[in-house]
């Protein structure tokens, strides 16, 4: 009944019925892990096994076996920790019972005005619209608007598109590296030779994606007239743009971080899932994600690990409040300069870190243990798509504000021209797509050749660091035509259709949950996952369906609601200062 090798359970419900104990066991030794459950007798449990004296005996009987020569890894050096699946639970501590209680309180608020009207349509008595608090959390007001698809600009109208596949990217690519680590080591050493293990590598781009999204909306918000002039009219407000950015963020970050660490653990069971407690353990605490400087602590003590996107993201949003102020206070060309010289910059930076720390094509770099933290999660390192975005949406906003000598505008009044118009729309296409699928496909040779020099050492250290902006750029040609107001059926509606649309509007919530429901279905399964095409895809369609369902209850009960709510705080702040400001006027 016992797991006949690495990865491998055995009967884990058939022990538990001939009343056996059953232990799981984690089997590490650097840069390799292995899980295996075996059933035994009732005279020795888990933690007899984790014993000095007990952990001296199996590595000295495993490290002269035959299992030893067959595996990777040195068994009489690796290190073993066993764990009773049956009872490896978390107390239900004051965390638990908190987050169940605040998210009590999210759906009694959320289903008040639900019941009132339930009850005045029993009681034939006036509906009425709910007002206050009820009104902000009220689920039936925010379904109706977050079934609102109406797309409010056409220009962008490509964007829903770009937002929905690039959280698809996200969790394919988690779908892939979880079944990664959790199936066969012996199989998936052949695995990473196919073509999925490419595409798996791929999906890192995706992140590049929304840095780049993220740069360009703040730009083209930040850009427009009357804010621009508010802005450069009291510059202190920046503490304002911040507060307003951090408003939007914290409410479904800290219940998301509090559902993984206190809720999570009790939501699924088996032999496999004691192991997936590595990723709800938050023994640093929370402030790090909360005061978005997890990436400055390098101890891997990782809290909520997929959320150091939002760090990068808050960070990058503050470092180019520079530019904007510059922007606001009338300097716009010095602006302008001002972020090209910050994507030559970082740029630049990207490339010494790649060749001081000897950063290759992204698939072989991922064993690098340097890669992590020193550019992964390195905000200096994946700012060019960021800056990129920021440069595109401030021209963006002057060509939506027609001022003069606008580049876009330009291209659009060139657009005019029918012969300049098609050529223009096959350029980018043609452009856009090539790069994608030169970044997508072209290294597969690089990759899978046994001569490590295949590309130059140098060749793949600047393709290292180049290849994010290169993609985000690849991307831009594609939304161009858009942008400057050429309407076509990819832009218009493959990219523009109402699943791509929904989808792009609860896509934060999703980001932030998606990860969760892939350690619900990759954990709890007895079977060791497979890494093949049809596991992968199954996980990866399950999760996005899990997903979206529970980023709707998220995006309803929290997003909204407090989104409102941010809005009302900030307002409350700067009315009293612009109604003294009109008193003063008046006399």
């Amino acid at each position: 009944m016992s797991g006949d090798w690495a990865n491998k359970f055995g009967y884990y419900d058939m022990c538990l019925r001939e009343e056996y104990h059953y232990s799981s066991v984690m089997i590490r030794q650097n840069p390799m892990t292995f899980f295996y459950g075996f059933c035994h007798t009732n005279i020795c449990e888990a933690d007899d096994f984790n014993q000095p004296d007990a952990q001296e005996i199996i590595k000295d009987k495993l490290g002269s076996s035959i299992v030893s020569q067959m595996l990777p890894i040195n068994l009489g050096s690796a290190s073993y920790l066993f764990a009773n699946p049956v009872t490896h639970y978390p107390d239900f501590s004051v965390g638990a019972y908190s987050a169940v209680i605040i998210i009590f309180i999210l759906f009694c608020l959320g289903l008040i005005d639900p019941y009132k009207r339930l009850l005045d349509a029993l009681t034939n008595s006036e509906i009425k619209k709910p007002k206050g608090i009820i009104g902000d959390f009220s689920l039936i007001e925010n379904y109706k608007k977050l079934m609102n698809l109406k797309t409010i600009d056409p220009n962008l109208a490509i964007f829903n598109g770009v937002r929905a596949i690039a959280f698809m990217m996200v969790v394919y690519g988690h779908s892939s590296l979880l079944i990664i680590q959790a199936t066969f080591q012996t199989e998936l050493l052949v695995a990473l030779q196919s073509q999925r293990a490419i595409i798996t590598v791929d999906m890192l781009y995706s992140v590049d994606i929304f840095f780049w999204l993220g740069g360009f909306f703040m730009a083209f918000v930040m850009c427009e007239t009357k804010r621009a002039k508010a802005l450069g009219k009291n510059p202190a407000s920046l503490f304002l743009v911040i507060l307003h950015r951090l408003l939007r963020i914290w409410p479904c970050y800290i219940i998301c971080i509090m559902i993984n660490s206190y809720i999570l653990p009790y939501l699924g069971g088996g032999p496999r899932w004691w192991s997936a407690m590595n990723y709800t353990d938050c023994a640093a605490g929370a402030f790090r994600n909360l005061l978005f400087i997890d990436n400055f602590f390098h101890d891997w003590d990782l809290c909520f690990g997929w959320g150091w996107y939002l760090t990068s993201d808050i960070q990058l949003f503050i470092i180019c409040l520079i530019p904007m102020t510059c922007y606001a206070l009338g300097y716009k060309r010095i602006s302008k300069y001002l972020i090209t010289g910050m994507i030559i910059s970082s740029v630049i930076y990207g490339i010494v870190l790649c060749f001081q720390y000897d950063f290759l094509i992204p698939a072989k770099v991922t064993g690098n243990q340097d890669f992590y933290y020193t550019y992964y999660v390195n905000s200096l390192a994946r700012a060019p798509p960021y800056f990129f975005g920021l440069l595109m949406g401030m021209l963006y906003r002057e060509f939506k504000q027609k001022e003069e000598n606008c580049f876009l505008g330009l291209l659009h009044e060139k657009a005019k021209d029918p012969k300049f118009r098609l050529l223009f729309q096959i350029t980018c296409y043609l452009l856009g797509f090539g790069i994608i699928s030169w970044l997508v496909f072209g290294w597969k040779s690089a990759y899978l050749s046994p001569d490590p020099t295949y590309w130059s050492y140098w060749f793949q250290h600047l393709y290292s660091a180049l290849c994010r902006l290169t993609f985000v750029f690849g991307v831009a040609c594609l939304c161009l035509p858009n942008m400057i107001g050429i309407y076509d059926i990819f832009n218009r509606k493959a990219m523009n259709n109402s699943i791509f649309k929904f989808t792009a509007k609860i896509s934060f919530a999703c980001y932030l949950i998606h990860y969760m429901v892939l350690l619900i279905l990759n954990y709890t399964f007895y079977i060791t996952p497979t890494y093949i095409t049809q596991d992968v895809i199954q996980l990866f369609v399950g999760c996005t369906v899990i997903t979206m369902v529970a980023g709707v209850f998220l995006t309803l009960l929290v997003e909204m609601p407090f989104g409102t709510l941010q809005v009302k705080i900030i307002d409350s702040i700067t009315k009293p200062r612009k109604q003294k400001q009109q008193v003063l006027l008046e006399q």
